[in-house]
């Protein structure tokens, strides 16, 4: 579970974001929608412990208790912007993102397990310079999950994709959901939330609008 209690955030004496509060379950899937500029980055950044709010609090649960120590190993955090080597192959860039505790062999099967649900076997050993666009993406977001984090934040992970990619990264994240993972994502394509949230959140100004059922609202 996570509880997000009055969160606002500051920037140089600007309130990007004001009294945000909401509650997730395991296995809900939260999709953040309001126009350009109005603070859904920045609450993925605060939310995923990239920046700190302002004021008020997240609190992260584990088996209905508070998880006090090492939150950032349970997070994973997948950016807009491309984060990958680009002279590196899909394999290494994936096993440069392991957990430290892994063995070379528990590293190499959790990157072609992820490659697998990613459509990304065919290209395991390509550099990831010689990608297209979408299969970034898709790289992107395995090396967040290299961890196998609770916690999962999105911030437009579809942007510039295709049709076929984009259905491919749906049905990855309603498996994740059905695994009882929380994901958070920011993204401006409402019809992409609609076909993986159960939840929804409207900011405006950096404003909570509503919070609630996604189906409730559209």
């Amino acid at each position: 579970m996570i509880n997000v209690e009055n969160v606002s955030k500051k920037i140089q004496n600007k309130n990007i974001l004001e009294n945000i509060n909401f509650r997730l379950l395991d296995g809900d899937v939260l999709g953040i929608v309001g126009p350009n500029g109005t603070g859904k980055s920045t609450l993925i950044s605060v939310m995923s412990s990239v920046i700190k709010p302002t004021t008020g609090n997240i609190s992260f649960y584990e088996n209905d208790k508070v998880i006090t120590n090492n939150i950032k190993s349970k997070i994973g955090y997948i950016p807009q912007e491309i984060a990958l080597y680009e002279e590196l192959t899909i394999k290494d860039n994936l096993l440069l993102f392991a957990p430290s505790k892994f063995t070379k062999h528990e590293a190499l099967n959790r990157a072609k397990d992820i490659s697998n649900k990613l459509s990304l076997v065919r290209d395991f050993d390509t550099r990831v310079s010689k990608l297209s666009g979408g299969t970034k993406r898709r790289v992107n977001i395995g090396v967040a999950l290299m961890t196998s984090p609770k916690y999962i934040f999105m911030d437009e992970p579809v942007v510039g994709v295709d049709y076929t990619v984009r259905r491919d990264i749906e049905q990855f994240i309603r498996n994740l959901k059905d695994s009882g993972k929380i994901i958070i994502i920011a993204s401006h394509l409402v019809e992409f939330l609609e076909n993986t949230c159960n939840k929804l959140l409207v900011i405006k100004e950096g404003k909570q609008e509503y919070f609630g059922d996604f189906e409730n609202e559209f």
